[in-house]
């Protein structure tokens, strides 16, 4: 996954403000950045942001969060 618009990042943010548990964007070496943490998200935004789309994913630690993150992803893909 790779942000490669403001619309885009626009409706991570809106998937992101629908989770009520911590979503994680997990990347190699360990990375690992809680997407509900300000600090974290930054870090997490700039990583989605630069050519890293084949080796980073988003795990949640809900069903809810995960049925919403799944609905971002399947647009983000279409």
């Amino acid at each position: 996954m790779k942000i490669r618009t403001a619309n885009e990042l626009k409706e991570l943010n809106a998937a992101l403000n629908k989770c009520k548990n911590p979503v994680w964007l997990m990347g190699p070496n360990d990375e690992a950045f809680n997407m509900m943490d300000e600090e974290e998200y930054i870090e997490g935004i700039i990583k989605l942001a630069e050519d890293h789309d084949d080796q980073l994913g988003i795990f949640t630690t809900s069903y809810e969060d995960e049925m919403t993150m799944m609905n971002f992803l399947e647009k983000m893909a279409a």
